[in-house]
This record gives C-alpha cells, sequence and structure tokens, in this order.
C-alpha cells in the first residue's frame, strides 16, 4: 500500500518486496559510480535492478530498506522485507532450472554477499524489531524435486560464507546458511522461512480434491520444512494468492461448500503450524472486492471481505496474522479499489478482536 493508506489506520506490519539482479562484483559502496547490473548503471538517470539502489544515487547503498524499516516502525508497524532474489540471480527461471543453477559457485556467491548485506543493513537499528522472509517459491520448487533436501546439491562452500562454514553443500545446508548469516549479522531479526502449499504435489490450497488428505498434505510440507530448518525460525509465511480472483479466475467459496474453499485453506495452514511448532503469516493476500470492473486496476476478490468478516477463523487456525498485498501489476491496491479495505480495516479495528497465538 502506499503512505496515505498505511497512515490512515493502525496497521500492525507492513511488508516489502525486494526482488531484482544483484550487482556484478558484489554489493556496490556507490550508486552513481561503478555500480552495475546486467549491464546497466545503477545510477539514477540509468535506473537500477538491484534493490540497494532503489533511492537517490548519492545516498548510501542500502537506504531504501533502512528508510523503509524507520518509516515502518514510526508509524506503529513491524517491518518485513519478503527477500525475492535466487529466482533472478539464477536467470530468471524457476522450477527444476532454478534449483539447478545452486550447483553454480559464482552465482551462489553473489547471492550470500547480497544476504548478508541486506542483513547488514537491516542491523543499522537493532531497536526496530522486524521480520526477514525469505525466498518465496524457491523451497517449494526443491520440494517438489525430493522429499530430502540433503539430496540437492549446492555449491555452498565455492561461496566462502564465513558463517556457514561446515555446513554442507546442499539445498538443505542453504537454508541454515542463510539462518546463521543472519542469526550473525542482524540476530534482533525475525526469519520467516516460505512454505508453498504445491510442493507436496497438489496445490492444498486451490485443490477442488474432496479426497486431499489436508492435514497429511500439510505434515509433509512440515516435514520437509523441518528438514531445511525452517522450525529454527520464528515464524512461517504462507501465500493465498499472488493474484486477484477476477484476474486468473481462482476463486474461493466463501460459505464453505464448494472446494476450494477458506475453510480448508485454513485447516492446511494451522496443520503447517502445528507441524512447525510456529505461528503462519498469511502473505500477500489480494485487496480486490467484489462490485469492481475486473478492468486493470480493479479486479473482484472475496479474500479481504472473508478475512475481516472471519477473523476469529484465522487466529483460532494458528494465525500471526494476514498481510495484504498486490503480487504484480494492475491487481487492485488501496489507492484504486474505492477505499474499501481502509474501510474494512477502519471497522475491524474499531471493534473487538481476536487474540492471536494463543495470547
Amino acid at each position: 500500500m502506499d503512505d496515505s493508506a498505511f497512515t490512515a489506520e493502525p496497521f500492525d506490519l507492513r511488508y516489502q518486496y525486494l526482488a531484482g539482479n544483484v550487482p556484478t562484483g558484489g554489493p556496490c559502496s556507490s550508486c552513481a559510480t561503478g555500480c552495475t547490473v546486467d549491464g546497466a548503471s545503477c545510477a539514477n538517470n540509468e535506473g537500477c535492478a538491484w534493490w540497494g539502489c532503489w533511492q537517490y544515487d548519492q545516498d548510501p547503498p542500502g537506504r531504501f530498506v533502512a528508510d523503509f524499516l524507520a518509516e515502518a516502525a514510526q508509524g506503529g508497524a513491524v517491518p518485513m522485507i519478503s527477500y525475492y532474489i535466487w529466482y533472478s540471480v539464477a536467470g530468471d527461471v524457476e522450477g527444476q532450472p532454478e534449483i539447478a543453477a545452486l550447483t553454480d559457485g559464482a552465482r551462489v556467491s553473489a547471492y550470500l554477499a547480497d544476504f548478508r548485506f541486506l542483513c547488514e543493513v537491516m542491523a543499522e537499528d537493532p531497536s526496530i524489531p522486524s521480520i526477514l522472509h525469505l525466498e518465496p517459491d524457491l523451497w517449494g520448487y526443491g520440494q517438489q524435486l525430493t522429499d530430502d533436501p540433503e539430496t540437492l546439491p549446492v555449491a555452498l562452500s565455492a561461496a566462502g560464507e564465513p558463517a556457514c562454514a561446515g555446513l554442507p553443500d546442499t539445498f538443505g545446508g542453504l537454508a541454515r546458511c542463510l539462518i546463521a548469516i543472519a542469526e550473525t549479522v542482524a540476530p534482533h531479526v525475525l526469519i520467516g522461512f516460505h512454505a508453498s502449499a504445491w510442493g507436496a504435489g497438489a496445490d492444498a490450497l486451490s485443490s477442488d480434491d474432496p479426497q486431499l488428505d489436508v492435514v497429511g498434505h500439510a505434515q509433509q510440507t512440515a516435514s520437509f520444512m523441518q528438514a531445511l530448518g525452517a522450525d529454527q525460525g520464528a515464524l512461517i509465511v504462507v501465500e493465498m494468492s499472488d493474484r486477484d480472483a477476477g484476474f486468473n479466475d481462482r476463486w474461493w467459496d466463501a460459505t464453505d461448500v464448494t472446494l476450494p474453499h477458506f475453510a480448508r485453506a485454513i485447516e492446511w495452514v494451522e496443520a503447517l503450524g502445528n507441524g512447525l511448532d510456529l505461528a503462519p503469516l498469511w502473505w500477500q493476500v489480494p485487496y480486490g472486492h467484489m462490485g469492481l470492473p475486473n478492468v486493470c486496476d480493479q479486479y473482484e476478490d472475496n479474500r479481504v471481505d472473508y478475512v475481516f468478516d472471519h477473523p476469529e477463523r484465522f487466529a483460532a487456525g494458528g494465525a500471526l496474522g494476514v498481510a495484504f498485498g498486490a503480487g504484480a501489476g494492475c491487481m487492485t491496491t488501496p489507492a484504486t479499489d474505492g477505499g474499501h479495505f481502509v474501510s474494512r480495516a477502519a471497522e475491524y479495528y474499531q471493534n473487538e478482536r481476536p487474540l492471536l497465538c494463543g495470547d
């Protein structure tokens, strides 16, 4: 959401998505000179694909993130960074090719250097409680290939990251390496791995198969995430949808009668959280609402209203919270929805709210 929507109500959390490639030769000391990504300069007159220079080029790299953390905290919210960088470092590929690219030591080295730099920026003000959300989709692609992350090779030792010395050259080693870097550099930051509902086969949240073993599917995912070391984090992050339903026609039944529906999605997420002994955070929930014209920036969806109509159901399912956000361009936002989201949020904050995490 933009700043005007964020300041309209006392939101508890605000997240920022970091995506794009990393600079040639590692994190830059200046955005204005000598910093290139994919052959393009990071000077402001050129634009830059690296998150470290999404800012005025005369400021030191990383101020975009540092300023976001400070502004979110000043607004009374916990800031969260969703770190989605390996996709671009791997060559803008997904699935098996994205996992295969982890055997390229130069790519892994560049990636871990960037991750360490992010942690250094997040560590600058330890008085700001913050969350670092690790790599949406990546872990799910690994699970699609095997239930044992130790069988997937990763050129981890080639990166020479000191915090990760002694960890195996495997997918599990990579996951634990990210935890080790964060704990070493920014110990106050809370780590949340991303768990994909489609990693164990069928997409448990969108499947209309009445025979799907929802709890068993979630437990299989929890076991894989545990093998990665995700249970060493502070929370687990799950995605509801990255597009408005009016855009991709992937609807959930708000009456919880016809599959797919919200009740089964909540059941899966609750079983996942229980399996990891972590509170789940629902993330990237679309902003659309019914009655919009289904054009760019204004697509229908029923998820906002379901969440605000039934917050107690998410709380009973162990949820830490629900983080709304558009997952692509042309999706609905609080700036284009006619004030619907902020209005529902105002109603929520004015009324008694369910207790979270058994607190």
